[in-house]
């Protein structure tokens, strides 16, 4: 995949594909299910963004509509159905991108970890895992996230309400509700809320590294020079743009 994206949220859309993660726009028709399916070696994310559906596990139903979001561990045995008469449209994910196994049937023997279901609130963060971090994301009006990176891990934003302006290593674009932006690893990156409303955003980082953020300084000549110092022995760059 390339360095930098700017996409947009349709169904058949191959959001992010990497060593890290795959997300793709998918929709399911009414009345269809994914059948019970478990991921082996990947965490599964998803984003519900428009239909009403129901998440099976092996002793838990989640009914949902609007938007909602669902995390499971990998191994974990599950079942998405749409359950209204739309389609059940979703960001899916794994973490990273793995094989899928059908089963017959839920797995009722006993195991760790479940499907964990999210809202859309300020605290409505994925688990913790060394896979995947992220889930919802808010500036309000005015509000910068500034210049920062991942070491080793790429960013994908969902960008669900609000406009913003998103610039990485200089190259700015104006989004808005249905943009979705990846972000390769090492790649400097800054969101400004430019609207009047809040700027809500889903979001995810592969794996979740240590640390989280890699923050960064201007210099007098404009260019920018990392204050966060690495921990995974690679060399620092020099200052840059």
């Amino acid at each position: 995949m390339d360095k930098y994206r700017h996409l947009k949220l349709e169904t058949g859309a191959i959001l992010a594909s990497d060593e890290t993660i795959h997300l793709e726009a998918v929709a399911l028709a009414p009345g269809e299910s994914t059948g019970p399916r478990r991921h082996p070696d990947s965490d599964m994310i998803v984003l519900f963004y428009e239909g009403r559906g129901l998440v099976r596990t092996a002793d838990r139903n989640f009914t949902l509509g609007g938007l909602r979001q669902a995390y499971a561990p990998a191994g974990v045995t599950f079942e998405i159905t749409n359950t209204g008469i739309t389609p059940l449209k979703m960001a899916y994910g794994l973490c990273p991108n793995g094989p899928t196994e059908s089963v017959d049937a839920h797995d009722f023997k006993a195991q760790s970890g479940g499907v964990t279901m999210l809202g859309i609130t300020q605290f409505d963060r994925f688990p913790d895992s060394g896979l995947v971090r992220g889930g919802m994301f808010f500036l309000e009006p005015g509000q910068e996230a500034g210049y920062h990176s991942h070491d080793g891990a790429p960013e994908v934003f969902v960008f669900l309400q609000g406009q913003c302006d998103a610039t990485t290593e200089n190259e700015l674009v104006h989004v808005g509700a249905g943009d979705v932006i990846y972000v390769a690893p090492e790649m400097k990156h800054r969101l400004l809320n430019t609207g009047t409303d809040r700027l809500v955003v889903w979001l995810t980082v592969t794996p979740n590294v240590t640390p989280s953020h890699t923050f960064y300084e201007q210099q007098s000549d404009g260019m920018y020079k990392r204050t966060t110092p690495r921990l995974d022995g690679k060399p620092i760059l020099p200052p840059s743009r």
